[in-house]
């Protein structure tokens, strides 16, 4: 008998520290997009924790919060007062976190990872790694592709289905080589960046014993990017 085909729901946000368009801190608005994903695992970027221009709001818990979901916290920058980075959501049990340091460039703002264990009910466990980009390197983007490759060595430690979500500011043309290099999936997606006409796919999701069934870019009502969901498949053992 085959086992029974699962559906897990994975999307990344770049949420701008919950700026909407008229460059307003709106953690309510915040709240209701990443409910609204209905993410069984969401990676956010550019998030804010007690920092003052969120007026000391902790935006990962508020998220988290509002997808019912536990968290894990990565930051790459202190604030004074604060800190800055990303966030892991997981609609289920969070195991085996680890916060990653990215290799930068001189001088360039710091990038990070979260790299975790996700155990969904229906799906099982997920090695997963969130993560956001450099911008070092120009238009050919070496900073983030030193950076991506770094993420995907780590990942690949961890045992399979596995699953990398980002801000990769990366085209896809530029990450797909390095991602299917590790025998993953890029999830073929349209434009997310910038959020009112979006024209760069920068946003992505990448698969490694999961196949992509639906992809969709949504709005949101803060960030400059839009977030992108995946729909994918697997199989219970």
């Amino acid at each position: 008998m085959a086992d029974p085909v699962r559906l897990v729901r994975l999307a990344t946000f770049n949420i701008r520290h919950a700026r909407s368009p008229s460059g307003k801190v709106d953690v309510a608005a915040l709240r209701q997009a990443c409910a609204g994903l209905q993410a069984d695992v969401l990676a956010l970027q550019e998030v804010d924790v007690a920092t003052e221009r969120v007026a000391g709001a902790d935006l990962a818990a508020e998220a988290a919060e509002a997808c019912a979901a536990v968290h894990a916290f990565g930051p790459t920058m202190q604030r004074q007062p604060g800190e800055y980075g990303n966030a892991l959501l997981v609609r289920g049990v969070l195991e085996d976190v680890e916060t990653l340091a990215l290799p930068r460039w001189q001088r360039a703002e710091p990038r990070g990872a979260v790299l975790a264990t996700a155990v969904l009910a229906d799906v099982g466990r997920l090695s997963v790694a969130a993560c956001h980009l450099g911008l070092g390197g120009g238009p050919m983007g070496s900073e983030a592709k030193t950076q991506l490759v770094d993420v995907l060595g780590h990942l690949g430690r961890r045992p399979p289905p596995r699953v990398v979500l980002g801000d990769f500011n990366l085209s896809g043309r530029r990450a797909r080589p390095l991602v299917e290099a590790t025998g993953m999936v890029l999830a073929a997606a349209p434009p997310t960046f910038p959020a009112r006409f979006p024209v760069r796919r920068i946003d992505h999701v990448g698969l490694a014993g999961l196949t992509p069934r639906r992809v969709a870019v949504a709005r949101a009502p803060v960030s400059d990017h839009r977030p992108l969901v995946v729909e994918a498949v697997t199989s219970r053992r």
